[in-house]
């Protein structure tokens, strides 16, 4: 998963929880000012935990790199010659 990916991810997902929370908010009774401010709230929280959650995964997918392990330029270049 790339980066890109993991911050569509998230401003999709925090867009989806803007308009629950806001929509939910103003259907349940209360202003439009307060349900917006809910929204705003909750795409902020949530599109947060989403671009962690994708940046902590895409992080343990990376191999490790062994940097002190370098290989022989001269292994196997008598590997035709006889004992």
């Amino acid at each position: 998963m790339s980066p890109l990916n993991t911050q569509k991810m998230a401003a999709s997902f925090s867009l989806l929880s803007f308009g629950i929370l806001s929509i939910g908010s103003v259907l349940m009774g209360a202003t439009f000012l307060t349900g917006v401010i809910r929204g705003v709230a909750g795409a902020i929280i949530f599109g947060l935990l989403a671009w962690s959650s994708g940046t902590l995964l895409m992080r343990g997918d990376e191999p490790d790199k062994d940097e002190g392990h370098e290989e022989d330029p001269d292994k196997g270049t008598q590997l035709d010659q006889t004992a």
